[in-house]
């Protein structure tokens, strides 16, 4: 038996079984608390974890599910075709009063859910009240996309250079002296928001203009006052973190708490750069080697890590995993599953 997977969000697996010529389309979606297994054909499903959190599913009808989705504590499983969803869980769990009639998306925080109606210029929230279940005084109308931190949404309208936000003010629902005149990329990490505008150079950020807007907890990146954003390619994140990669320039800037410091951090001859909850790791792949910073133990330290060979780098929430296929092995640090002097590369 063969396995195909693709891993979405961090947090939902869209995988097949490929078993004598069949495929069995399987999907597994998680939220911090519980586990959910469902069969796309036959609608069978396994929900495991604290029943409380969305670890029993015994009552739940799959028929016409679509896809799912998950706040931390509770799950919904939309039935687009037939604009309807049950929920079941804690923090928006419950969504036996809204309209799914008209729904083309759904978003999700740590706390809450946002059912956006776009042809419509219309949403629906549930969940926290706080943390973004409640937008009933938000106007949706020219919105051309939603983003979130862990208690707090913006509804960014694009084509007007506008942004509506909600949730916990301090987090990024408060984006009333924000301006978005001229914005073409948004960021988040669980904290904070970046704004940025793409420069008349090609693939740059504001590179002419050095300029970007931050809001949310200035701690964990929603203060960029003092960042220079001159050349400035990607941004990445951590839970409470950004950093801005200059790659042309073989330089970065960084801000916030877990990651916020890479003032030490040679960034000459980066390939990549990848991220866990709490600490980065950037890739030098043409020369075999990598820098990590952040919290050392869940990450931010890969001194003692051999890079040569190293073909793609993935990750846990505290956790690294460089792969090297083509030897079949990997290295691991980190805490949970930093960890994998035991396992069988080879093959996989």
């Amino acid at each position: 038996m063969a396995v195909i997977a693709r891993v979405l969000f961090g947090a939902i697996a869209v995988i097949s079984f490929v078993d004598g010529g069949s495929s069995i389309p399987v999907t597994i979606s998680s939220n911090a608390w519980s586990w959910i297994v469902w069969n796309r054909v036959s609608d069978k499903v396994a929900c495991w974890g604290d029943p409380a959190y969305g670890g029993d599913c015994s009552g739940v009808d799959f028929g016409g599910v679509t896809s799912i989705y998950s706040t931390n504590s509770a799950f919904v499983a939309w039935k687009k075709d037939l604009g309807q969803a049950v929920c079941w869980g804690f923090n928006g769990g419950g969504c036996s009063g809204v309209d799914f009639a008209g729904v083309t998306s759904i978003y999700s925080n740590d706390n809450a859910f946002v059912a956006w109606k776009r042809d419509l210029g219309q949403a629906v929230c549930w969940g926290g009240s706080d943390g973004g279940g409640d937008c009933s005084g938000v106007d949706f109308g020219g919105v051309t996309s939603i983003y979130s931190t862990g208690i707090a949404f913006v509804a960014w309208k694009k084509d007007l250079g506008q942004a509506v936000c909600w949730g916990v003010s301090s987090a990024g629902g408060d984006c009333s002296g924000v301006d978005f005149t001229g914005v073409t990329s948004i960021y988040s990490n669980d904290n904070a928001f970046v704004a940025l505008e793409k420069g008349p150079g090609p693939g740059c950020w504001k590179k002419d203009l050095g300029q970007a807007v931050c809001w949310g907890k200035s701690w964990f990146g929603g203060d960029c006052s003092g960042v220079d954003f001159a050349g400035v390619t990607s941004i990445y994140t951590t839970r409470s973190a950004f950093v801005a990669w200059k790659k042309d320039l073989g330089q970065a800037v960084c801000w916030g708490f877990n990651g916020g410091d890479c003032s030490g951090v040679d960034f000459a001859g980066v390939t990549s750069i990848y991220s866990n909850d709490n600490a980065f790791v950037a890739w030098k792949k043409d020369l075999g080697q990598a820098v990590c910073w952040g919290v050392s133990s869940a990450g931010g330290d890969c001194s003692g890590v051999d890079f040569t060979g190293v073909t793609s780098i993935y990750s846990t929430s505290t956790a690294f995993v460089a792969w090297k296929r083509d030897l079949g092995q990997a290295v691991c640090w980190g805490l949970n599953g930093g960890d994998c002097s035991g396992v069988d590369f080879a093959g996989v």
